[in-house]
């Protein structure tokens, strides 16, 4: 029947964007509800189980859906279809063709222009880090690198799964490189700068938040999976660096010169912007990025002058989380809008 096809439609683009279990569970059953099914579900991060009742018929389905790439431009519109139907402003044949619209929709963004926002959001996080013009720019040309490797790799799917080593071999390998031309810079904030923006942050936030709500199949399993990514990272970095190491004829330490603190606001924004175009946002969630990011950097600081730096990193995403709920509230879109964004500040 239609309306079940149509609550597995929901559901497989629900799970493409990366929505936590317990809010994927309560979207489907208020959808399947509107639509007179019973329905219950069950979500895992690559598939998710559906039993669904109209009459004296029932049916059960497992559904495959692999998560894909963070689109927070067709996150938004998938919530407001669904809050178009479960309020009954739009019938289920409307929102069958507008779903369709959603996921054939391409990209906002070309590909060069996201390579270009891989590197301006790769150097505002090595002033971060302490670092002067000299890392700032040589990290946008590794973030550049980095966003080149996850375009060519991610086109395939046997090959996307070797984004995270091979960028992290490549960045280990040119920081060491690039710090040994100059001797002032850091290797270490070339690095960790380099890499900044394929931290799966999305990821982590919505394994934590599936642990809280009591989802702890999912929860454990995306968990487990963010981790891996990182471990990937790690090791792909420490392959660089040693094949740099031995290329290399002495130890390198550079000390970096920070920039002046009128440089934070500009910087905030260059960053704002970048992630506007790598996490696929629209153009007109860019004030909102923007203050999140500042929450996010401004609430760390002053967290971390008044309790320390580890409990000023909590405070910071205490405050983000806060602001990110609040945007929901207001504009009843996802807070993972304004989250992502200032999780990876």
């Amino acid at each position: 029947p239609p309306e079940i096809a149509l609550c597995l439609e929901l559901g497989r683009a629900f799970q493409a964007f990366g929505i936590p279990a317990h809010r994927f569970e309560d979207a489907l059953a208020r959808i399947s509800g509107r639509l007179g099914l019973e329905g219950q579900f069950f979500a895992l991060p690559t598939a998710f189980f559906a039993a669904l009742g109209q009459g004296g018929q029932h049916w059960t389905f497992i559904q495959r859906s692999p998560s894909g790439d963070v689109n927070l431009e067709k996150l938004c519109d998938l919530q407001e279809t669904t809050d178009a139907l479960i309020t009954g402003e739009l019938d289920p044949a409307g929102a069958h063709d507008r779903v369709q619209a959603i996921l054939a929709a391409p990209d906002r963004w070309g590909a060069l222009l996201t390579v270009l926002c891989f590197g301006l959001g790769s150097a505002p996080a090595a002033m971060f880090f302490g670092g002067g013009w000299r890392e700032m720019a040589l990290t946008a040309l590794l973030g550049a690198l980095v966003g080149l490797t996850a375009i060519l790799l991610g086109r395939k799917a046997g090959l996307a799964r070797l984004v995270h080593p091979v960028a992290g071999t490549l960045v280990g390998f040119l920081a060491l490189a690039a710090a040994y031309r100059f001797p002032q810079v850091s290797p270490q904030v070339l690095t960790v700068a380099g890499l900044i923006v394929l931290v799966p942050g999305l990821r982590l936030v919505v394994s934590m938040n599936e642990l809280a709500t009591g989802n702890l199949v999912a929860g454990t399993a995306r968990l487990v999976d963010t981790a891996m990514i990182f471990l990937s990272l790690g090791f792909g970095v420490a392959l660089g660096q040693r094949l740099a190491a031995a290329m290399l004829d002495r130890a390198l330490q550079g000390t970096p010169l920070p920039l002046p603190g009128w440089t934070i606001l500009p910087t905030l924004l260059l960053a704002a912007s970048a992630f506007v175009v790598i996490f696929k946002a629209r153009p007109r969630d860019l004030p909102w990025i923007f203050a999140a990011c500042a929450l996010a950097f401004f609430g760390t600081r002053q967290g971390a002058v008044l309790l320390g730096p580890q409990f000023g990193v909590g405070l910071g995403a205490f405050a983000l989380g806060l602001g990110s709920n609040l945007y929901t509230r207001l504009t009843r879109r996802p807070s993972v809008v304004t989250l992502l964004p200032g999780l990876i500040v």
